[in-house]
């Protein structure tokens, strides 16, 4: 098949229609590309993946510990205690400064490790039509040209342009903040149309909530839409922390505070008529006894055991200091949906007609929690009306409850959440929708 497919971001896929999508990509939906044809636009095109820098080794992380302004001072006043005879007093603002370090590394050593991993967990997979065959392939091994063939619970691989469709749903929280599934239509829109309202296409990061469809990829990793994202939130510039600004300050002032009181010792000293030797080292003993050698470490324990309780709610922290930030924080203009939610529906009471509301424990989708009625514990055996609203829940149901598994530790729905929360209140009850 012939390679005469466009740079990903130059048409608007949305506003073309299918036909010219196919032609413009050079596919197919019933044969898709080549293999020849796929290893070609590889190697035009890149792997499908997201950019993101490198992560910092350990190395740089620990030698990060000693820029500041803090710090210096107590090198320069482990030096000056060094060179008067204090060598105990040399050594003991070094052991507190190394300790320092070695927290601080440790910690933000082990986000990074912990980022690593992340992106190192399973890669997605992509159901495609090549040539003329559907076969299952490695997400990130998706090319401009590929027909996605996409299902309920299928993730979303690439952004890709609808070719036809049938109730095809898709959940677009972790891209546009929309709670609810978006109903998708293959027919050509307005070349203005916003992201949120482009009903023909599909996005990376997003997956099928209901139906069936067939779909060109049209943009893979950094064109697509979420690569666009990740590579604005990668190109950020990392500013100051308000925390290490006033820590930077605290060190100017304690320097020039320092200095002034070098020169004070010094002038008061040739005032009383001492030698200029036992002055000097009066003036200099006092300007090391005004250096905090502890408070490095202080404030380094402090914002540790701030990140391991973020880290207790599931919160990765990379700079210790961010932790002081985000406690100080009084308002944040975020999306909610994805952000500040988890998009995760969950039923929370049950009413039957002529009964007490039942109660429901338990969140998300982990199928654990009880029924209780008026404090009593309420089963599906002994509560018909019980048993049969949600043997109806799972009926009606398109949604599947996935334990738990390597690269996806924690349970999950394939389908609407809305209905992932009906069989999820099924299985709390014992009720197996697989039955």
């Amino acid at each position: 098949m012939p390679s005469n497919e466009t740079t990903p971001s130059s048409p608007a896929w949305h506003a073309l229609a299918a036909e010219a999508v196919r032609t413009s990509l050079g596919t197919e939906p019933r044969t898709g590309l080549s293999r020849e044809e796929v290893l070609l636009r590889r190697r035009r095109h890149g792997p499908n993946s997201l950019p993101h820098r490198r992560g910092r080794s350990l190395v740089l992380v620990f030698a990060s510990q000693f820029q500041s302004p803090l710090i210096y001072l107590l090198f320069a006043a482990a030096a000056v205690a060094f060179f008067i005879g204090e060598r105990k007093d040399a050594a003991v603002i070094l052991v507190v400064v190394f300790v320092n370090a070695i927290i601080g590394a440790l910690q933000e050593g082990r986000a990074e490790r912990s980022l690593a991993a992340l992106r190192q967990l399973a890669g997605l997979k992509s159901r495609v039509v090549r040539s003329g065959r559907e076969e299952v392939v490695e997400a990130g091994d998706l090319v401009p040209g590929d027909i996605l063939v996409l299902a309920a619970g299928d993730a979303v691989g690439s952004d890709a342009r609808l070719l036809e469709c049938a109730q095809f749903q898709t959940a677009e929280a972790a891209l546009t903040g929309e709670s609810l599934p978006v109903a998708k239509d293959p027919a050509p829109l307005g070349a203005e149309t916003v992201l949120a309202d482009r009903r023909n296409m599909v996005y990376a990061g997003t997956h099928a909530t209901a139906g069936r469809a067939l779909a060109a990829v049209v943009a893979t990793g950094q064109h697509s839409e979420i690569g666009r994202i990740a590579a604005m939130a990668e190109s950020t510039e990392g500013k100051k922390t308000p925390l290490e600004l006033r820590v930077a300050q605290f060190g100017r002032t304690l320097v020039i505070a320092a200095i002034v009181v070098f020169l004070g010792v010094l002038g008061l000293g040739h005032l009383q008529g001492q030698s200029f030797a036992q002055i000097f080292m009066i003036a200099i003993s006092q300007m090391v006894s005004m250096v905090p050698e502890g408070l490095p470490v202080a404030m380094t324990i402090a914002l540790a055991v701030g990140v391991q309780r973020m880290a207790r709610r599931r919160a990765i922290v990379r700079r210790l200091s961010a932790v002081e930030t985000l406690g100080s924080t009084t308002l944040i203009c975020s999306d909610k949906t994805g952000t500040l939610t988890k998009n995760e529906m969950t039923v929370t009471a049950i009413y039957l007609p002529g009964e007490p509301l039942i109660e429901v424990g338990g969140t998300g989708y982990e199928p654990k929690g009880d029924f209780r009625q008026g404090g009593t514990v309420v089963t599906a055996e002994r509560s018909e009306g019980l048993r049969r609203l949600l043997e109806a829940a799972v009926l009606c149901n398109d949604a599947t409850l996935s334990a738990p598994e390597e690269g996806a530790p924690r349970w999950r729905i394939l389908g609407d959440p809305t209905e992932g929360a009906l069989i999820t209140a099924a299985a709390k009850a014992g009720i197996d929708a697989a039955r």
